[in-house]
């Protein structure tokens, strides 16, 4: 076994958390940092055009692809779920969307017991993180690493998209990532120079060789060494051999929301009587390891339209080689799109004061299938639970660790998750039922005329229509309860040097896509890893109904 020199920091992944923590922890050149990554570089076209997102989606190189274990509430349907293998984890694979979630949500972490994270507190980490096209303001970041660009949103349904939101009554949000989320919005993204723009882009390229940061590809972790309370060696397999790191001050799990339970599990840390019954040796009992997972389930209503007025028409087998070369030689054209250009926050109940559900549109159809996308002439709409309440688990069976973690999330076990699915449909189909969209619509396709009732809606979800929208968090979360794993300060409960730094510790998920609040907490996490008293709060209002 080789083993190589002590480290400061060892940072475990390389994701939208892990790459942001290496870099703050590299950046002032006074500490060595390692930081490992299962997957390989990020230098492939399809994650650095943005329109190829749908291919890194579909394919195991950049990709976990995890499946859950069969749904209980889904007719036992088994949901795939995209993880980022590479470096930038999955900011390197997603739909590439800039939300930081609602303003309440950080409020609502600090009424659950998380001194520090109030919306005052988090504020100037996300303005820390990013470049906004728009400019810096009381809201928004002007210098951060993290490009974020408006959307042109100039294609025709896009525009029928906004202009049908404003005649269902829905106000327009000109900016959701500042005072108000609630309502139809022009989306924002990561991209700059036509080219995604990954936290490893962001945090790593950009910034050039640092000779304190060690960057390891292709390494996987199989368990983090104790001596006592102390985390002492991360052992992995790197490129077929066997190899160990010296932790001088901290490790720093950022493994992801199924691969960090999984990790801290493989190193003895979870509920006693489950490691017991598959033979790993316990490190320290903490039974909420894995417990409380969320996720955003998301389901779509899909119509058809008239012919060739969809994007699906310059994208046939010609239209991509134009599109391919198009973003190659210039970095200009459909190329540079995430597809998902237009949005909304919508509240489904007038009780309910922060939006509860998100919708996301495509003005094609697009199945996405293993190594490949199908598309077709029409418009997507998809909707997400914003703040579901059905909690699942992720655990393993094996001391194997290169066996693939389990996984379920539970989705519709409650009464409100149900409720809330089934209206979500009828808000997409009464914004498609609007007048801007009656020249272009034709038939229903998903989940078809004929499905009707509230109880044929919700057969229709649970039968083919519910599934993920890739946001699972809250598995390592944060807390003051008996199952909490983490503090306030991503540090695992009754253990000296080791953290959890990614969106697992969420306390609660957030109304948004996950990738720009993981990237708030790497920041601010970062700051507390080094001994740096946080950023000053920053009181901002915003809106609640």
């Amino acid at each position: 076994m080789a083993r190589n020199d002590a480290f400061d920091f060892i940072v475990i992944g390389a994701g939208s958390a892990g790459a942001t923590v290496a870099g703050r922890l590299a950046e002032d050149g006074k500490h060595s940092v390692l930081l490992i990554e299962a997957g390989p570089k990020d230098d492939h076209i399809h994650i650095r055009m943005p329109a190829a997102l749908g291919m890194p989606l579909m394919s195991t190189r950049f990709n976990w692809y995890y499946h859950t274990e069969p749904e209980p509430n889904l007719g036992g349907r088994r949901v795939y779920e995209a993880r980022g293998r590479a470096l930038g984890g999955s900011s390197s694979i997603n739909g590439l969307n800039w939300v930081r979630g609602n303003p309440w949500d950080y409020d609502n972490w600090a009424a659950l017991g998380l001194a520090g994270w109030s919306y005052t507190d988090v504020l100037p980490y996300f303005k820390r993180a990013e470049t906004f096209d728009k400019g810096a303001s009381q809201y928004r970041g002007g210098g951060g690493p993290m490009r974020v660009e408006t959307c042109p949103a100039d294609h025709a349904l896009f525009q029928i998209f906004l202009q049908a939101g404003v005649q269902a009554g829905y106000a327009m949000a000109d900016d959701h990532n500042a005072f108000r989320q609630e309502g139809i919005h022009v989306t924002q993204r990561n991209t700059h120079g036509g080219v995604r723009w990954n936290t490893a882009r962001a945090y790593l390229h950009e910034a050039g060789p640092r000779p304190n940061l060690t960057v390891r590809t292709g390494t996987r972790v199989t368990r983090i060494e104790f001596a006592g309370a102390r985390a002492v060696r991360v052992h992995a397999v790197s490129h077929g051999a066997t190899v160990a790191f010296e932790v001088g001050r901290e490790v720093v799990v950022s493994g992801g929301t199924i691969n960090s339970p999984q990790i801290l599990m493989l190193s003895g840390i979870g509920d006693a009587d489950h490691l017991r019954s598959i033979a790993i040796p316990l490190t320290h009992h903490l039974p909420g390891v894995g417990r409380g997972l969320k996720d955003h389930m998301s389901g779509t209503v899909q119509s058809a339209c008239k012919e060739g007025v969809s994007l699906a028409r310059q994208l046939g087998r010609l239209g991509r080689l134009k599109v391919g070369l198009e973003w190659i030689l210039l970095k200009q054209g459909i190329g540079t799109t995430n597809y998902f250009e237009v949005g909304a926050f919508i509240r489904t109940e007038d009780s309910i004061k922060v939006p509860n559900m998100q919708i996301e549109f495509i003005p094609m159809l697009g199945n996405l299938h293993h190594g490949g996308v199908e598309i077709g002439d029409g418009f997507q709409y998809y909707f997400n639970l914003l703040r579901p309440t059905s909690e699942g688990r992720v655990w393993i069976d094996s001391a194997d660790p290169m066996a693939a973690p389990k996984f379920v999330f539970n989705y519709l076990t409650t009464e409100q998750d149900r409720r809330h699915a089934v209206a979500s449909i009828k808000v997409l189909r009464d914004l498609i039922a609007q007048q801007a969209w009656a020249s272009i619509r034709t038939t229903e396709i998903t989940p078809g005329a004929g499905v009707r009732t509230d109880g044929e809606i919700l057969g229709a979800l649970v039968a083919d229509i519910a599934g993920t929208n890739y946001h699972p968090c809250r598995s390592c979360r944060m807390g003051t309860d008996d199952l909490a794993v983490t503090d306030a300060a991503g540090r695992v409960r009754g253990l000296d040097n080791i953290r959890v730094v990614d969106a697992s510790i969420m306390p609660e998920i957030v109304s948004g896509n996950l990738n720009a609040p993981t990237i708030m907490i790497a920041e601010k996490l970062s700051d507390s890893l080094l001994g740096k008293p946080p950023l000053p709060p920053e009181p901002a209002p915003y809106y609640r109904a």
